[in-house]
């Protein structure tokens, strides 16, 4: 060292508190390691098996009545003489004529006293089953409730009367859609299962701690 010259420079005393040279400033954490899918995505098979349910319940809720309605009997008979029918007011029911038959275009309720013409319509005749030797032909809404008669014009030979059973479809389509559902939610449940315990392995051989 010459004389009067300054003293080399170094590094500066550590005091305390203070992080030394090449150490990691104070507070300082590893970094946390983010498990993806998150496990908010566990909602998502809740939410869609809650949706099944509901929307299966309020199917059963609606149609309850129809469906009991279409368990009615079905009845045969000839169309000018007329059919001996059991029905509930306000449902429909189904006319069917033998295969080869004319359709009868005008029909009529008589209830006790109370007889009138019912409009012929094809109201849910997708649902209309396949009946031997039968064929549908027409759709009719009862206006009375109980033991009525049904006489139709048009038609040559015996009809075939039955309720309509288009409900027992609607609910099978509920059925159907509340199983299509629940694999849904099975589905999601399981790939996020699966994706988080691999994330969770990944994590695992990195440093600092996973959430």
């Amino acid at each position: 060292m010459w004389p009067g010259s300054n003293p080399p420079m170094g590094p500066p005393p550590v005091g305390p508190g203070q992080p030394g040279p090449g150490l990691p400033e104070p507070g300082w954490a590893p970094r946390r390691q983010r498990i993806s899918p998150s496990a908010g995505w566990y909602a998502l098979p809740v939410v869609l098996v809650l949706v099944a349910v509901i929307g299966l319940l309020t199917t059963l809720v609606v149609l309850w009545d129809e469906s009991e309605a279409a368990q009615g009997p079905a009845s045969v008979g000839d169309a000018e003489s007329g059919v001996a029918v059991r029905l509930t007011e306000g449902y429909d029911y189904y006319v069917y004529v033998r295969e080869g038959g004319a359709s009868p275009y005008a029909c009529r309720i008589e209830s006790g006293e109370q007889s009138g013409p019912v409009t012929l319509t094809r109201r849910n005749s997708w649902s209309a089953s396949n009946r031997t030797s039968y064929r549908y032909t027409a759709t009719f809404t009862a206006p009375v409730s109980g033991d009525a008669r049904l006489t139709c014009r048009g038609a040559d030979g015996p009809i075939l009367v039955t309720p309509d059973e288009s409900a027992n479809g609607y609910l099978g389509f509920a059925v159907l859609g509340a199983l299509g559902l629940g694999g849904l939610a099975a589905l999601a449940f399981i790939v996020t299962i699966l994706r988080r315990s691999g994330a969770k392995r990944r994590a695992a051989t990195a440093s600092g701690p996973y959430y």
